[in-house]
């Protein structure tokens, strides 16, 4: 049995999916959460008990104590939440730490191995933003190359990041490119897009998230902008933080039922996935992001992808033929870019059709489940990484 203490938000959708790919696999997994969570994600909640009781357990202290400690970790620089992560690694001994996102994680982490008696094997999966955004803050930039001189194994998304962490000192070994939130049933979903021509699709699907890299409210003033020219369309925004809702109300008295607002949480995963099946275009603005999930989503449904270049989302679709890329805060030319996506038929068909090929390649939850065994066992197996 491979022993993994996983350090990652126990609320998050990607650190369910993660784990729910080594159901009746050979491994003992425990987790230990990395933010203050009220809340752990029902995919982590199916395998605390039942069949999977055994395999995944959260440290026992952090159970109960994840809130107020996080809460005050923010105050003492996780010097609490530390002393229990160091107390969880002496205590499990585990054959690998798998550290999910670098920020909250990271930086837990790289405190409590400080004080371990003994320093298992340390692998990082970049999420996101976690270098390419906050790299450019100094005193970001020396936590997270404290970080990385503690990996021994790096999982990224996209090439760009593997540069980064080049510059930023990192001398460990580099796992082959994957995204960080798991696979997809992507033949089903092949099959169900496949019966829904892209040209019949009459709904945009428009990331409302307005975090600290964000931009939902950007991408309102693209469909504000487009309105009166999409009058066959309707628009769904969705993970809408509170300056998005504002927004999108506010337009909502021009669009009517043809605009539907939904918070962050609220759709369920069917709810997501009837959304991108029946949209034509999914709309992704941010300063920052590593392979958005919604772009995968997206191709892997036969929703034509628009996101911002700040991602690595270039390095999974072709620009202009099977996705489009746009610079931020440049409203106008991104409402051109989208425009031509609701009225070009033939590309969104040719795209549709290449997009489903290519996720079934890169996305499959078959294909995925096989490289994130193959990473255990790289750094577990293997006495000399290279």
């Amino acid at each position: 049995m491979k022993k993994v203490l996983i350090v990652a938000m126990i609320d998050s959708v990607h650190t369910g999916r993660w784990i729910s790919q080594f159901d009746g696999e050979a491994f003992d997994f425990v987790l230990f959460p990395s933010t203050p969570n009220r809340r752990i994600h029902s995919l982590i909640k199916q395998r605390l008990k039942g069949s999977f009781a055994g395999q995944v357990r959260i440290s026992r202290w952090m159970k109960w104590a994840s809130l107020p400690l996080g809460l005050a970790d923010l105050v003492f620089a996780n010097f609490f939440r530390a002393k229990l992560l160091a107390h969880e690694i002496n205590k499990f001994q585990p054959d690998v730490i798998h550290i999910m996102e670098t920020q909250h994680a990271g930086y837990l982490t790289d405190r409590a191995l400080n004080t371990v008696k003994s320093k298992p094997r340390v692998i990082l999966s970049i999420w996101g933003s976690d270098l390419f955004w906050f790299q450019r803050f100094a005193k970001h930039r020396s936590r997270i190359k404290s970080v990385l001189n503690k990996v021994d194994l790096l999982v990224m998304e996209c090439h760009r990041d593997r540069e980064l962490a080049l510059t930023l000192g990192f001398e460990g070994v580099f796992f082959e490119s994957m995204p960080a939130t798991g696979g997809m049933n992507t033949e089903l979903l092949a099959q169900k897009a496949r019966q829904i021509p892209a040209k019949e699709r009459k709904w945009i699907a428009v990331k409302g998230y307005s975090g600290f890299v964000g931009q939902g409210k950007d991408a309102m003033k693209v469909i504000s902008e487009i309105e009166n020219q999409i009058t066959d369309f309707s628009v769904m925004v969705y993970s809408a933080g509170l300056g998005t809702q504002w927004f999108a109300r506010r337009l909502q008295k021009k669009m009517g039922t043809r605009l539907v607002i939904a918070r962050k949480h609220k759709l369920s995963n069917n709810d997501i996935e009837e959304m991108f099946l029946k949209s034509r275009a999914a709309l992704g603005l941010s300063l920052s992001d590593g392979l958005p999930a919604t772009v995968k989503e997206a191709m892997s449904m036969g929703a034509f992808p628009v996101q911002t270049s700040t991602s690595c989302a270039g390095e999974w679709f072709i620009n202009g033929a099977t996705g489009i890329l746009v610079e931020p805060n440049e409203i106008t030319n991104i409402a051109t870019a989208l425009m031509r996506v609701l009225s070009d038929d033939e590309l969104v068909e040719s795209a549709l059709i290449d997009n489903l090929i290519k996720a079934e390649q890169l996305f499959s939850e078959t294909v995925l489940k096989e490289k994130a065994k193959k990473l255990y066992s790289s750094i577990i197996e293997t006495k000399n990484l290279s």
